[in-house]
């Protein structure tokens, strides 16, 4: 009997072989081997190879989500310091080979791209609508944002990194978020939020 742990076991099997391989070049095969089942067993878990994909990289976005709240929860503070919370998350989690995955994916199975997208983007969006909402709250934000245009611009400066990154410029992915979150934060804080801004960056220096 098939259980929850054995198919994250096997959906992170797969999702590392693609990383490694291309998902082009992995075939279900070599992920019933490295997964130490036959194909059979393999055939459970899904109907076929675009099955997998999407169910594989659907489960690393929910881990991915579950453990950035819980990072937040555990090492976070006010709403700007839960910003860099989340840049910490991402710089230690999210390294760009996601990225380069759903660009293959684009062109080999653009329909499993676009809903991945769009699962990026529905967490994206609810981690920054509701770090607005906190910062206006306590005082750190202008209260005149508009929260959800922000939001959208945000996602827009996250987005922008990334594809930078992936056409392969000479930038660092870190450094681009850095510069991406700061410049971000800036723009959203009221006076009260820009000096405490200020006091993370000179301790850090």
């Amino acid at each position: 009997m098939s259980t929850h742990s054995d198919s994250v076991k096997i959906f992170s099997v797969g999702v590392e072989l693609f990383k490694k391989f291309g998902i082009k070049s992995v075939t279900m095969d070599q992920i019933s081997i490295a997964c130490g089942i036959s194909k059979k067993t393999l055939y459970k878990y899904v109907n076929n190879k675009s099955d997998f994909l999407l169910k594989a990289f659907s489960a690393f976005a929910a881990l991915m989500e579950s453990s950035l709240f819980q990072s937040v929860e555990f090492y976070g503070g006010n709403a700007i310091d839960d910003l860099f919370a989340i840049e910490r998350f991402a710089e230690k989690h999210i390294r760009g080979d996601e990225d380069r995955l759903i660009g293959q994916m684009e062109q080999y199975y653009p329909d499993l791209a676009s809903i991945l997208k769009k699962k990026r983007e529905e967490i994206v969006f609810n981690v920054t609508h509701r770090n607005l909402k906190k910062g206006i709250q306590e005082g750190l934000y202008r209260k005149d944002l508009e929260v959800d245009y922000i939001t959208i611009l945000y996602y827009g400066h996250i987005l922008a990194a990334h594809e930078n990154n992936v056409s392969e410029q000479p930038t660092s992915l870190d450094q681009l978020r850095q510069t991406s979150l700061k410049y971000h934060i800036r723009g959203i804080s009221s006076n009260k939020g820009i000096k405490y801004l200020n006091q993370l960056i000179n301790n850090e220096e």
